[in-house]
């Protein structure tokens, strides 16, 4: 597993911070982040922290807080900026039914509402949708501080409207595609531009994952040899999570960056699959 990368550019000028757009990915066990040169539609900087041994959000917040102070970059005063924040704790809405002075009741259908966290709301446009999600207030005001500009997304938003796309311009087919965190996964099915499933589930150990991957296999009738698999995140191809899968998936591909970019040479030394969520980011609306 990754455990920390780091790259910026030479060409980044920290004086005219206006034409750049900074992303910035959260979850429990990590912190990343990316710059995108709008000017030259080029990204040019990137960056990974992981923490292993970080059980609960006071103490990450704590640990982002330490980075920013002492990363200049991060210091730029920056005005276009957007976070995903990657979390079980969410549900989806279909436009129809959505209404804002309810979404609190939307969510506690299926989610606790948990003491110092609060609710948030995205529009997908992919698949028509609000998803709900909460997020720790504590963690959302250290941004907000730091960038008063800031926009906050759930990691699925990114992630269906680069599929549904996907799939209105391919084959239609059915396609599975698993985004991989490292205490969590997503598992998404999708055919002909639709969303059929888009389920989470968690685990501590490449056997959990096996299980519950598996058995989302079998109870949406796929098979596994004939299943078209596709994988993001932060999972080498070599890791026992994946080496469990190729026992028993035949077709296992890995995301690609988006090609509608471009990127300095420092992308090179990361797979392709590891952050395409965070860089598809700035074209959510």
């Amino acid at each position: 597993m990754l455990q920390k990368f780091y790259f910026i550019d030479k060409s980044f000028d920290y004086v005219n911070v206006d034409k750049y757009h900074l992303s910035l990915q959260v979850f429990l066990k990590g912190f990343s982040f990316s710059v995108l040169d709008r000017d030259r539609n080029k990204y040019v900087a990137i960056a990974h922290y992981q923490f292993n041994r970080v059980t609960s959000f006071r103490t990450l917040t704590k640990q982002i807080e330490t980075i920013i102070a002492n990363e200049p970059l991060l210091q730029c005063g920056f005005s276009h900026v957007k976070l995903l924040f990657a979390t079980t704790n969410y549900t989806f809405v279909p436009a129809a039914f959505y209404s804002e002075n309810e979404k609190e009741m939307w969510f506690k259908f299926n989610q606790d509402l948990q003491h110092g966290n609060e609710l948030m709301s995205n529009y997908i446009f992919g698949n028509s949708s609000y998803v709900l999600f909460s997020i720790p207030t504590t963690l959302a005001n250290l941004f907000r501080t730091q960038y008063p500009a800031v926009r906050f997304y759930h990691q699925s938003v990114p992630l269906i409207e680069e599929l549904t796309l996907k799939s209105k311009l391919e084959s239609g087919e059915k396609r599975v595609l698993v985004n991989v965190q490292p205490a969590f996964f997503d598992f998404v099915i999708i055919e002909n531009g639709e969303i059929t499933l888009y389920n989470t589930f968690s685990y501590k150990s490449p056997d959990d994952f096996r299980y519950f991957f598996l058995n989302a296999i079998d109870s949406m009738r796929l098979s596994p040899t004939s299943t078209h698999v596709a994988i993001c995140g932060i999972v080498p191809a070599d890791s026992a999570i994946m080496e469990s899968m190729k026992e028993y998936i035949r077709n296992i591909d890995y995301f690609s960056r988006p090609g509608h970019f471009d990127y300095a040479y420092g992308f090179n030394d990361i797979p392709s699959h590891y952050f395409t969520n965070m860089i598809n980011l700035y074209q959510c609306g």
